[in-house]
């Protein structure tokens, strides 16, 4: 599946967006090789997890795979003996007995065949000098096969004959600053689903699915206050029990976590690979010791806030720089979560300058912005992209004087945030941190920069608390705290800050409301709603935090073609 979330929250008004990751590609499935053809002989072929927009092995499984993997294959007669004793395959156009298909041809459908060969001298790839051709055995009553890539990343360990684990080494991920240092370096690792083969499927190409065990994530802002810009901004680290007192004097985006070890890095980590033959599965757990484990993240540096939209097209003014980072698309490679972390909001803290864009030297200093991304979207899985994009605008939950002392606003930074998954759907996600935070979403919204929600489809909608990320229950009866309406503002572009100025009217046109939905991959039953616009525009949530006297939070959207 290839699921694309973008959750905007609002840093004081930090805005959240999540996107998530590319297509489940691979080539077409396994072809049934004929006994003519094949003289029985043990054929492979393969698929691959894509991640187009961060990784450079693209196009082919064979280019993701950098032309070669390597595998360990055991018969069952009696207990289990070794077929394929840590072998290599590598990607080749000759057809051979291993490879009767080979990879010819130069057109689109012709490269997509991968030919996979094992027989010869696979000793430069780190295979065995003196791989033979293997033929299917009848006398057994199954086949066990893994495999990996690249090689040199994986020693296969045995148990009884049987494949019991696997050591992978190499992995690396990105988690503190990296100004001016040498870059990590993330070789791709893909592991493949262990492969169990009956008698009455001998004789056909024994195909594996990898995945790989990398995880992508990318931090941006853009600012869109009126006649001001953002100069200069600064985040804040977790402490042991609380943020720090201070921002770091870096410009570094950090993420922060209020759980101990929730962030993982290495520079060369190791891990294992468990099999479970009765599934069959495998399980993937990183070795502790090789990891560097901390409460806060480091995204790339900024200086100012030059980004004026989510689409800004120069990477350095979005998401910052970072010697680790891809300056290309602004990610980096981290280490996926533990499969067994408990998600928990992911935070963010900052003072940010506002500098007058009328040349005159005024300037604004916002102190102690704060938004949270909620938890179901901050757990890393492999082969997942992750892109958190904050949005700045007038709307904040910051101050311009003394922290826990004078009041809140100026009125928020906004936060888009995207995640990537493998799922097939391009969905969006848009939360808005002010109190409480709201949350859109619509499928299929999700572009190569950002968000674009359409009209004539269903936009639904959430609110949450601020750090917790919890789910409120909405209403949509007479004035009430957690009533919740939405309007539509027409074509002229209107903030947050606007509304909270000019309540609506009766000008302003209602839209559908629902109590009840399924948002995303996680049901939230009577705690969501929905519309569907009809035009294009802008509109607006109404969530009412108080009654008497009544006071509201808003969330702005845009809609288009």
């Amino acid at each position: 599946m290839k699921t694309k979330f973008y959750f905007l929250a609002a840093l004081a008004s930090i805005a959240l967006a999540s996107c998530t990751s590319d297509d489940f590609v691979g080539d077409n499935g396994p072809n049934q090789v004929t006994q003519e053809t094949s003289e029985n002989a043990i054929l492979f072929g393969s698929y691959a997890g894509k991640m187009t927009r961060a990784t450079s092995n693209t196009g082919t499984v064979a280019q993701m795979l950098d032309g070669h993997f390597k595998v360990y294959g055991a018969k069952n007669i009696s207990g289990y003996a070794k077929v394929f004793d840590n072998y290599v395959l590598w990607s080749s156009s000759s057809k051979t007995t291993s490879n009767p298909d080979g990879n010819e041809g130069t057109d689109d459908a012709a490269k997509a065949i991968n030919g996979w060969e094992y027989v010869g001298d696979a000793s430069s790839k780190g295979g065995l000098a003196n791989q033979t051709i293997k033929y299917w055995d009848y006398s057994a009553s199954n086949y066990h096969f893994v495999a990996g890539s690249p090689a040199s990343s994986f020693t296969f360990n045995i148990s009884s004959g049987d494949i019991a684990t696997a050591t992978v080494t190499d992995l690396a991920g990105h988690i503190t600053a990296n100004p001016s240092g040498t870059a990590i370096t993330t070789n791709p690792v893909y592991i493949a689903d262990p492969v169990k083969v009956l008698k009455a499927d001998y004789n056909k190409e024994v195909t594996f699915s990898f995945k790989r065990q990398q995880t992508f994530v990318r931090v941006g802002i853009y600012e869109t206050i009126p006649g001001y810009s953002v100069t200069d901004i600064h985040f804040y680290e977790q402490a042991s029990s609380a943020w720090k007192a201070s921002a770091e004097t870096s410009n570094n985006i950090i993420l922060a976590s209020k759980t101990d070890n929730y962030f993982s890095g290495a520079t060369n980590g190791t891990a294992t690979v468990t099999y479970d033959w009765a599934t069959p599965s495998y399980t993937f757990a990183y070795t502790t010791s090789t990891l560097v484990q901390k409460k806060n993240w480091y995204g790339g540096a900024l200086t100012g806030v030059p980004a004026k939209t989510s689409t800004e097209s120069t990477i350095a003014n979005l998401y910052g720089t970072d010697n680790d980072m891809d300056a290309t698309t602004g990610y980096f490679t981290v280490i996926p979560s533990a499969s067994d972390l408990l998600a928990q909001p992911i935070l963010i803290k900052c003072d940010y300058t506002l500098t007058a864009d009328d040349g005159k030297g005024e300037t604004i200093n916002v102190k102690g912005a704060t938004a949270a991304i909620p938890a179901a979207f901050c757990k890393w899985n492999p082969n997942t992209s992750y892109t958190y994009i904050f949005k700045i605008s007038d709307n904040t939950n910051g101050t311009t004087g003394t922290p826990d002392t004078d009041i809140e606003g100026l009125f928020p930074i906004t936060f888009d945030a995207m995640v990537q998954a493998a799922t097939d759907a391009v969905d969006g996600i848009i939360t808005s941190v002010t109190t409480p935070s709201i949350t859109t979403y619509q499928e299929g919204s999700v572009t190569d920069k950002g968000i674009k929600y359409v009209k004539g489809k269903i936009i639904y909608f959430t609110a949450q608390n601020d750090e917790s990320g919890a789910f409120i229950d909405l209403t949509t009866g007479t004035p009430a705290v957690s009533c919740v309406q939405v309007y539509n503002l027409g074509t002229t572009a209107k903030t947050e800050a606007d509304l909270q100025l000019d309540a609506p009217t009766s000008t302003f046109t209602t839209n559908i409301l629902a109590s009840a939905t399924t948002v995303g991959s996680w049901s939230i039953p009577a705690k969501s709603g929905y519309f569907t616009p009809t035009d294009n525009g802008y509109y607006a949530i109404q969530y009412q935090t108080s009654v008497s006297p009544d006071a509201y939070t808003y969330k702005i959207i845009k809609v288009e073609d």
